[in-house]
């Protein structure tokens, strides 16, 4: 059963809608903007449901930041991944500027007073062509495809316009067996691998450029690496700044080692942690491999809540170190924070992809005695509702 409903779109919520009210009942909108006037579908609306999800059906009053979408394949009944496409991009950025702010008000009760910045050549390439890593499942015939959201079915796509062009030109060319994932990586060195198996693997040679400082990273191919073709260079830089000239630095979900490289090569005490690869033999490891010939760095391939808590244990001195950590997107979680925070580091660089998971675990810094000193959003996923930002919290006076 669906039902179309007349709606006024309010604010953006996390997650990619808005939020508009309908007898009284919150409705969750894809496809507004705030300030339009709506005929929205409900799939199944429930009488007794304390909320529905609705998709644009028929804008009645426009919004001046309501554009044509750059990719109709993942319009409103189209594929998932371009949830925004139909705002102009710096209107993209006041919606994401008023979630970051929402979010760390209501969950950690700061006030985010910054910007959303955008990524070093996105307004030039309005938006699109960032994705150095992009996958889709082969259909019956082979090809790509991508799931249309809430419908349980898959289109074959035709084009991939967030992906620079040689992963977009890759994904739409290869084949592999149905229900296999396809997985394209484009290197900033111009190398493009495609995997069409879980079991398919190779090594991939990343650099990231920091001021005149180049470094080099060896990672296998399906290893996460920041997807934005400028995120690594671009969040290196801000987390250098950040930790400052601290002797020794923790790194926490190292992954591949974008942070802890520079800052072994620089010669300072660095304990790298990460989880994956924990189970392979040691030439598998990428974080060892790029540590590897510096001797004032430790990989250690383990989980990190109990890599901390034991260090916590040990009693190491972390009153002139700095922690820098990047977990996934569902955050670090409040024993891991706890963790973190009872070893006393001077800072504390924690780089986020959600705000919400963000702003929860600032909360628990500040009951563990951390503020949040300083915090800057960015937008390295145009067209989506993500959102990046950096963050840096020293011991409350």
């Amino acid at each position: 059963m669906t039902q179309t409903i007349r709606l006024t779109v309010g604010a953006p919520a996390h997650g990619g809608h808005c939020i508009a009210r309908y007898d009284e009942r919150a409705v969750f909108v894809r496809g507004g903007l705030p300030g339009e006037v709506v005929d929205a579908r409900v799939h199944h609306p429930a009488a007794d449901a304390r909320f529905w999800n609705a998709e644009v059906a028929v804008v009645i009053e426009a919004s001046p930041d309501r554009v044509e979408h750059p990719w109709p394949e993942a319009a409103i009944g189209g594929v998932g991944g371009a949830e925004l496409g139909h705002v102009a991009l710096a209107a993209q950025r006041q919606w994401k500027l008023s979630v970051v702010r929402e979010s760390l008000a209501r969950f950690a009760g700061i006030d985010y007073a910054g910007e959303v910045r955008a990524a070093p050549g996105d307004d030039d390439r309005a938006g699109l062509r960032y994705r150095t890593r992009v996958s889709a499942t082969a259909g019956e015939d082979g090809h790509a495809t991508m799931a249309v959201p809430g419908s349980g079915t898959r289109n074959t796509l035709h084009a991939m316009p967030l992906a620079v062009e040689e992963a977009e030109a890759a994904l739409l060319d290869t084949k592999a067996e149905p229900g296999h994932v396809i997985e394209v990586a484009t290197t900033s060195l111009g190398q493009t691998y495609v995997s069409r198996d879980k079991g398919d693997s190779t090594i991939l040679t990343e650099a990231v450029t920091v001021g005149d400082r180049r470094f080099a990273y060896g990672l296998r191919s399906g290893e996460f690496w920041q997807v934005h073709r400028e995120a690594p260079g671009l969040l290196l830089g801000e987390v250098l700044r950040l930790v400052g000239d601290a002797p020794r630095v923790l790194d926490l979900y190292s992954g591949a080692g974008l942070f802890a490289v520079p800052f072994a090569a620089e010669g300072r005490d660095v304990t790298a942690v990460e989880l994956a690869g924990a189970h392979t033999t040691k030439g598998r490891s990428s974080l060892r491999q790029n540590l590897r010939g510096y001797a004032s760095a430790t990989a250690v391939m383990a989980d990190t809540r109990r890599t901390v808590v034991a260090m916590a244990q040990a009693d190491e001195d972390w009153s002139r170190g700095a922690v820098v950590l990047d977990p996934p997107r569902s955050g670090a979680k409040a024993a891991t924070i706890q963790a973190i925070a009872s070893l006393k580091p001077a800072c504390i660089v924690y780089v986020a992809c959600d705000p919400v998971a963000l702003a929860r675990d600032a909360k628990t810094l500040a009951m563990s005695g951390y503020e949040a000193e300083q915090i800057q959003a960015f937008d390295l996923f145009p067209m989506t509702h993500h959102i990046e930002t950096v963050a840096r919290f020293v011991r409350a006076h």
